[in-house]
């Protein structure tokens, strides 16, 4: 029973994840996250490492562009995640990303933030679309269950402008460099690893599976 007490209490902490929808790695690692969520009963909050505060609302060139590194890259994606992998169609150019984060902080402040971010996601790397536009945003809104119209008017407004730039310099301060980067408990993992990994990382802290727990 005190195992089980400690197990629950440590599941309890904030699992975060610090992304970028314009993050190949970001996209694929959310099956990981996903799992972890449904075997071990967590609760992950998606937050913003902005990659690329550089790039204007417009977009603007991908960097180093070289052919033979993205086709290596897409590769080993189709190894680690050949579902996703099958379906991405990699932009031509770089997405200013600061207005996806300004809406999932909305979605988070309405308790969407996990269907949201799914759906920016697929609208970026499955369908094609600028995700810096209002429209794909709004449209990820609706389908997510939020109401697009409170969210164009709070976008429009720049109601969560302020609260999402305290999460990017939070990410910041807190010396986050890769992407994606995992705060797992106590542990950080920086960059895209196996599923395997991070859960080693939950249960060297006592954080138990589901099913483990519920057999107690």
């Amino acid at each position: 029973m005190e195992t089980k007490a400690v197990a629950n209490r440590i599941g309890e902490v904030p699992v975060v994840v610090f992304a970028d929808f314009v993050c190949p790695w970001s996209y694929i690692v959310q099956d990981n996250i996903d799992r972890l969520a449904k075997e071990y009963g967590l609760k992950p909050q998606w937050k913003p490492h902005w990659l690329h505060p550089e790039v204007p609302p417009e977009g603007g060139p991908v960097h180093g562009s070289n052919n033979e590194r993205r086709a290596a890259m897409h590769e080993w994606m189709k190894e680690l995640s050949p579902e996703r992998a099958a379906r991405m169609r990699p932009p031509d150019r770089l997405q200013f990303s600061f207005l996806a984060f300004e809406a999932l902080t909305y979605a988070e402040q309405n308790e969407k933030a996990m269907p949201f971010k799914s759906g920016v996601f697929e609208a970026l790397w499955v369908e094609g679309k600028d995700i810096a536009k209002v429209e794909t945003l709004l449209e990820a809104a609706n389908n997510a269950g939020l109401d697009s119209e409170d969210l164009g008017r709070c976008l429009h407004e720049g109601t969560y402008r302020q609260r999402t730039l305290d999460y990017v310099q939070a990410a910041q301060r807190a010396g986050i460099t890769k992407t994606p980067t995992m705060i797992l408990g106590r542990t950080m993992i920086p960059g895209y690893h196996y599923y395997e990994v991070m859960q080693t990382a939950l249960e060297k802290q006592g954080v138990l599976p589901n099913h483990i727990e519920d057999s107690k």
